[in-house]
């Protein structure tokens, strides 16, 4: 079957898809649905020549007829709480298939507010903001999950506000059938506030399509340190975007760790808009047999004195792949602008595969950006130096593996996530007998 037939096909499927969402329900955000919807028709669905979607091979995602979730899915309370992590049991949202349940939340004490993103579009300014990006939209699945949204929840922090302790924020995805769920987030963060949020995507069964949406709007000198757990059913499908404008002095530190899917997707575009502002994004990632793991990142450097780093780091086994493909633009008049890109890739068998695709572009005069970016195996002479001290050869190997990962793991701030990564995604390694 050819490229345009899928690409047509899959198009005709999701549009007839939303027919019937349109037939079952009065949307609350219909006019954000229909705005995104024709966003999707004019983008159309990706073909394997489409420079966003290079290293990715839709074609089984095209060919999969997805439903709606008829009855949102029902999940045991102890599952829940198998996946709060300590310190977060009184600060959780929980969202079950997409939509944000309330009854299995706690968010007594969390000194912020919680809004429904339908009830939140009568602020002006921010429906202004969601319906301009939804209308310039570049990815189709975000467009896709916008015109897909049923509801989502819009989480507000006041100026001078830093709430205590983190968020966990967690995302249950029910299957058995294949179904797309659609998570809606937005963040706005005021003046000098702060905020600590821990996300997890997990699922209860295989099948489902998570095509998570997200916006962090931070205003001057707000903080937020975020971490995102990928750990869905192997045989899912896992998209994010998400988008994070940084005003005057602010800062978003994110990490992120991925034990991959059928095809895992994570859209990252940030815009460092006034002077001061600083980002920090640090991935890992553990892939075996034929689960995947791209990332696509685009970073707008808008003004002078700000800072971007990036250090991505991905461990490939079996027939797993994994691509980065990052850009960071750096505009004029962006002066004293610091920026630096790198990823590095452990292959362990030889029938995995990885793409790096780091880039820049400079269009300022006085600045310091550098990226690089590697691919490589264990590093024989190590090797063979633990294997002197009287480790085993699976010993030495399986050392060396796991601390090529920790260098990123040990970076994230919530031991308690920590110590989940090295249990969960780390254990893989082990499995594997690498």
């Amino acid at each position: 079957m050819s490229d345009a037939l899928v690409e047509s096909s899959a198009e005709s499927a999701f549009l007839d898809l939303h027919k019937k969402l349109i037939e079952k329900e009065s949307p609350a955000l219909a006019e954000l649905q229909q705005v995104a919807l024709n966003r999707f028709e004019l983008l159309g669905f990706p073909h394997s020549r489409h420079e966003m979607y290079t290293y990715l091979n839709t074609k089984e995602l095209a060919d999969t007829a997805f439903g709606l979730a008829e009855d949102f899915g029902r999940v045991s309370e102890d599952f829940i709480a198998s996946h709060i992590y300590p310190g977060c049991e009184h600060q959780c949202l929980v969202f079950i298939d997409g939509i944000f349940n309330s009854d299995l939340s706690k968010f007594d004490g969390l000194n912020a507010t919680l809004i429904p993103l339908s009830e939140a579009m009568q602020d002006l300014q921010l429906k202004k903001y969601l319906l301009e990006t939804a209308e310039n939209e570049n990815d189709v699945f975000a467009s896709l999950s916008s015109a897909f949204s049923r509801e989502g929840l819009v989480i507000k922090v006041g100026d001078n506000t830093q709430v205590s302790g983190p968020v966990q924020v967690l995302f249950i995805s029910t299957g058995g059938s294949p179904v797309m769920h659609t998570p809606r987030l937005v963040w706005q963060l005021g003046k000098l506030s702060e905020v600590k949020v821990i996300e997890k995507f997990v699922g209860t069964e295989k099948g489902y399509f998570s095509n998570s949406v997200q916006d962090w709007l931070l205003e001057e000198g707000a903080g937020v340190c975020f971490t995102q757990v990928q750990a869905d059913v192997t045989d899912s499908w896992h998209f994010s975007k998400t988008r994070v404008q940084l005003d005057r002095n602010s800062r978003f530190y994110s990490s992120n760790a991925s034990s991959g899917t059928r095809l895992t997707r994570h859209h990252f575009e940030a815009r460092l808009k006034d002077e001061g502002a600083e980002l920090r994004l640090n991935g890992v990632s553990v892939l075996d047999d034929k689960e995947q793991v791209h990332n696509f990142i685009r970073i707008h450097h808008e003004a002078p004195q700000c800072i971007s780093h990036q250090h991505f780091k991905n461990i490939v086994n079996g027939h797993a792949r994994s691509s980065f493909d990052g850009t960071v633009i750096v505009n004029q008049g962006a002066q004293l602008t610091s920026s630096d890109q790198l990823i590095n890739n452990l292959m362990l068998s030889n029938d995995c595969h990885a793409d790096n695709k780091p880039n820049l572009m400079i269009f300022a005069d006085d600045v310091k950006c550098t990226h690089g970016a590697t691919i490589g195996q264990i590093d024989e002479e190590q090797w063979f130096y633990l294997q002197t001290r009287g480790l085993s050869a699976k010993a030495a190997k399986e050392l060396l593996t796991r601390s090529f990962a920790k260098s990123i793991i040990d970076t994230i701030e919530f031991p308690e996530v920590v110590s989940d990564l090295n249990s969960t995604l780390l254990k893989k390694l082990e499995v594997r007998n690498v």
